[in-house]
C-alpha cells in the first residue's frame, strides 16, 4: 500500500503568523532604527569608557617632590592623583588642568584603556595602576599576557614576580604610601632596567 502525499497548500498562513499592514510597518521601522543606532555606536566606537568627574583640577604647578609629600600620607589614591604620577614620572611634570585633560594624554600613549570607565574622584586599584605601570614602563610581559595583551590582572602579576608591586588583590584601593613606593621602584626600572632592593638600591 503506497501512502499519497497531497502538495502543501501555499494559501495556508497560521492565524499566530497574521500580522496587519500597520503592524508591519511599525516592526520595519524599529528594525531600522535598531540597525542605525548600531551603526553609529560602531563608528562612533562603543567601546570607549566613561569619564566621571572629568573637570576636577589639581593643585597647579605641583612639583614632584610636593605631590610626593602630599600622596604619601593619603589612605586612598585617586585615579586623577595616579595619572597625575603617572605623567610625572614619564614627563617629570604635570602641566595638563584637568582630569580629562590626563585621561586623553595617557590613552594617546596607550597606558590608560580606551574601555576604561574613569572617575577623578574614586580611588585607584592595585590592579589599575599595575596596567599603567605595566605599559608606561613597557616591560616585557610573560606567557599569558603575550597571548591575551595586557589586562589589570596579568599587569599585576607581572608586577609582583618583578618586584615592583607587592602581594594583594587587584582590586583593592592603592595607599598613598605603596603608590609612592611603586613610582619610586618604576622609576629606577625605567632608568637601570633594573629593580631596586628596599633600600631603593638597584638589585645586583
Amino acid at each position: 500500500m503506497t501512502a499519497e502525499i497531497k502538495p502543501a497548500d501555499s494559501s495556508f498562513t497560521p492565524e499566530w503568523f497574521s500580522v496587519s499592514s500597520d503592524t508591519m510597518k511599525r516592526l520595519l521601522k524599529t528594525c531600522a532604527r535598531l540597525v542605525a543606532t548600531v551603526g553609529l555606536m560602531v563608528a562612533g566606537g562603543c567601546g570607549q569608557g566613561l569619564i566621571a568627574n572629568d573637570h576636577t583640577t589639581l593643585v597647579a604647578n605641583e612639583d614632584s617632590a610636593a605631590f610626593l609629600d602630599r600622596i604619601s600620607s593619603q589612605t586612598h589614591v585617586s585615579e586623577n592623583d595616579a595619572m597625575r604620577g603617572l605623567i610625572m614620572l614619564l614627563d617629570g611634570s604635570d602641566r595638563l588642568e584637568t582630569f580629562r585633560q590626563r585621561v586623553d594624554e595617557l590613552k594617546s600613549r596607550d597606558i590608560v584603556s580606551l574601555n576604561w570607565n574613569v572617575d577623578a574622584a574614586r580611588p585607584v586599584t592595585r590592579g589599575r595602576l599595575a596596567y599603567m605601570i605595566y605599559q608606561a614602563a613597557r616591560l616585557p610581559g610573560g606567557v599569558m599576557l603575550t597571548l591575551t595583551g595586557p589586562s589589570e590582572r596579568y599587569c599585576l602579576r607581572e608586577l609582583q614576580y618583578r618586584g615592583l608591586m607587592g602581594e594583594g588583590a587587584a582590586f583593592t584601593p592603592v595607599t598613598g604610601l605603596e603608590f609612592v613606593g611603586v613610582l619610586s621602584a618604576a622609576d629606577t626600572y625605567m632608568r637601570t632596567g633594573e629593580v631596586p632592593d628596599k633600600a631603593g638600591e638597584p638589585m645586583n
